[in-house]
């Protein structure tokens, strides 16, 4: 299998409920741009899954300056699964650490490292906005 070429985001609504979204499956070391639309950086939520029986790593990668005036990296690290699922809730996320230049679509990068084949799994959610 391949990584998506993109991961798309699931909006939640206001007062409301939403059906839980399929997830997409990273299983091939490499990064994958999620879009963002280029707003809400702030109200982004990653659930985060390791399905594998390594170790994997998944990186969000430092924003260019500019936008990202303040970049740097996050890395997290999911436990190997044996016979338990290591899950994570990760972000969210602020435009000035990891905001990508030269995209319009304001995106976010995450890079997939781990054992021989890494798998895991996510689900993207972004919080509405309350005024």
């Amino acid at each position: 299998m391949a990584n998506p070429s993109e991961i798309t985001i699931t909006e939640c609504t206001a007062n409301g409920a939403i059906n839980q979204p399929a997830v997409v499956t990273l299983d091939t070391a490499g990064t994958v741009p999620i879009n963002l639309g280029g707003k809400g950086f702030d109200r982004v939520i990653i659930e985060a899954i390791n399905t594998d029986d390594a170790a994997a790593t998944l990186t969000f990668v430092a924003g260019d300056n500019p936008p990202a005036i303040q970049s740097k990296a996050l890395a997290v690290t999911l436990a190997a699964t044996g016979n338990a699922t290591d899950k994570r809730i990760i972000g969210p996320f602020s435009s000035s650490q990891f905001a990508q230049n030269g995209s319009d679509a304001g995106e976010l990068h995450v890079t997939l490292a781990g054992g021989a084949s890494p798998t895991v799994t996510l689900r993207v959610y972004r919080l509405p906005k309350f005024v």
